[in-house]
């Protein structure tokens, strides 16, 4: 009988449990899942494009008849600048150019996108404040 992690089976068993890891650890937050959906369908954005459209889907996911407020595009700006997007760069999704707030999505690897993409089906579903997500 072969032990399960036997130094012969890690190899790209490891690789492959370590992406779906990390594709979950990305997804995480909401607020880099609504970035990303966005980005799929523009590519690129600014960061003010970026707070704007993130804080309005969020504050629709909170209260669907709610408008967000020029704190809570502050507040989701800061944060996608400080946390969220040096996460999506750190892990190879987006390039943000911290000088010009450029965002632009990198080449997403198969496994990432068909889970953005079912993601995005699911939070549509439930209604989750991206009903009127790029694509609707």
């Amino acid at each position: 009988m072969t032990p399960r992690h036997s130094p012969e089976s890690d190899g790209p068993e490891r690789g492959r449990s370590a992406e779906v890891d990390a594709t979950f650890a990305v997804l995480s937050a909401a607020e880099r899942r609504h970035a990303l959906y966005y980005l799929r369908e523009r590519e690129s954005a600014t960061l003010d494009e970026l707070a704007t459209v993130v804080a309005g889907w969020l504050r629709a996911r909170e209260d669907e008849a709610g408008v967000a407020t020029p704190e809570d595009r502050e507040r989701v700006r800061a944060e996608l600048h400080h946390v969220h997007l040096p996460r999506l760069a750190a892990a190879g999704i987006v390039c943000y150019d911290l000088d010009s707030g450029e965002v632009t999505l990198r080449a997403l690897p198969a496994f990432l996108d068909a889970t953005i993409e079912r993601s995005l089906a699911t939070d549509r579903e439930r209604g989750g404040g991206s009903r009127d997500a790029p694509g609707d």
